[in-house]
């Protein structure tokens, strides 16, 4: 890749219009790998049919990532680094524990629904990564897990256990998303995490 950081692009000659065209040009290309790999699956997928999607010539594909794993590694990395920092900008506004909860699903649930393939490459392709990039990414998401599970630790009084499993079942309810939204019948994704809130807090049967 050409750039050591995905979130925040630096063009070459530090030019802020050309800084302002290059990160442009590389969230386009991200979106259209997004959609393409979560089409045709990260095998089926190819870095033409990128170019493509993002209506950018091959070579010019190939000025920002140097093949179809850097791409994937780039998507991945930009997506939960932008759900970790968003998530913590989120909480320096929230003063209670259930604020906090409150401010994991909303920061999630909008994020995703925004950006639906992006969610579907990166429950199904981790394993897709290897190598450098996957111990990058994966460490990444750890740095995101634990943060969501201190949150989640401190509405269960600290119970670790129970943190431990809470976590889990909040992350498989968040990261499957894409197989039940629909935005016709979900539009406030605020009742969504009203709801799932309330199951959380309190069980299936007082919610």
């Amino acid at each position: 890749m050409r750039q050591n950081e995905i979130p925040k692009v630096v063009s070459r000659n530090g030019n802020v219009r050309r800084n302002r065209q290059y990160e442009k040009r590389m969230h386009s290309i991200l979106k259209a790998a997004s959609y393409v790999i979560a089409r045709d699956g990260f095998e089926g997928a190819s870095v033409r049919d990128v170019a493509a999607k993002a209506r950018i010539n091959l070579s010019g594909i190939y000025y920002y990532f140097t093949n179809k794993d850097e791409l994937l590694y780039a998507l991945q990395h930009h997506t939960f680094t932008t759900l970790h920092e968003t998530l913590r900008h989120r909480l320096q506004s929230c003063d209670t524990k259930e604020a906090r909860l409150r401010a994991v699903l909303d920061n999630h649930f909008e994020f995703f629904v925004e950006n639906m393939d992006d969610l579907k490459v990166c429950v199904h392709e981790m394993e897709s990564l290897s190598g450098k990039y996957y111990r990058e990414v994966l460490a990444i998401r750890r740095r995101y897990y634990r943060l969501v599970r201190k949150i989640v630790a401190e509405n269960l009084d600290g119970r670790r256990h129970d943190a431990d499993l809470v976590s889990l079942f909040l992350y498989g309810s968040l990261n499957w998303v894409y197989t039940w939204y629909d935005a016709e019948k979900n539009r406030d994704v605020s009742k969504l995490s009203d709801q799932l809130l309330k199951i959380y807090l309190n069980g299936i049967k007082a919610s």
